[in-house]
């Protein structure tokens, strides 16, 4: 079964309309607001640092045979000194948020950082089930379960960092962030869960019986 198309409007075309707005000059300061929810869940996690909630941001993988070409681009873009917000934003269009998605972005996967390591990593070190809560004033939430894997060292650790640095471009400009200890989470989607009002917590993935 495919991942719901409410909810990939929601957390892809919605976001990717979002960056093409800013990119025209079309945005303003309460869209940018409200609109970055999308990107920004709370990951609720449970282990030895107790029941935990932190808001992280979020977005789908390139599928396996388009990773390589995201990556080359986005290496190729962050290398650069002179890069500005608005190549950036173009870079991510492009790349990250195509318009032609249907068979370069793995819907069934979402990644994240995680800059603090505190209490979400040490619970997913030792429980990987998490569950990620979507709130969008005033009436859109979604529920994602599913299971965590830490990834260090590997492609989609380094898509995940080249991804936060290339939209970070202006503060990260002329410097090299330490990625060295950033790991980058990859969520598997097992359940979602449409909890706006009409809905009231309906599963909507997979379909109930």
């Amino acid at each position: 079964m495919e991942i719901p198309a409410s909810f990939i409007k929601y957390l892809y075309i919605e976001r990717r309309e979002l960056v093409l707005k800013a990119l025209r000059g079309d945005l303003n300061k309460e869209e940018l607001l409200i609109g970055f929810t999308r990107h920004t869940p709370a990951f609720v996690t449970q282990g030895p640092a107790g029941l935990n909630a932190s808001i992280k941001g979020v977005g789908f993988l390139p599928r396996e045979a388009y990773l390589h070409a995201v990556l080359r681009a986005l290496r190729r873009f962050i290398q650069r000194p002179d890069r500005n917000l608005k190549e950036a934003l173009e870079v991510l269009l492009e790349y990250v948020y195509p318009k032609e998605y249907h068979d370069k972005i793995d819907f069934t996967k979402l990644v994240s950082l995680e800059l603090a390591r505190k209490h979400t990593y040490i619970n997913l070190q030792y429980n990987n089930v998490v569950t990620l809560l979507f709130y969008t004033p005033p009436n859109i939430s979604y529920e994602v379960r599913g299971t965590v894997a830490i990834h260090m060292g590997d492609e989609y650790w380094e898509y995940a960092n080249l991804v936060h640095d290339a939209f970070h471009t202006s503060f990260y400009r002329g410097r090299r962030r330490d990625w060295s200890k950033i790991p980058a989470y990859v969520i598997e989607i097992h359940e979602i869960y449409d909890n706006s009002p009409r809905k009231m917590g309906e599963r909507i993935y997979p379909m109930e019986e």
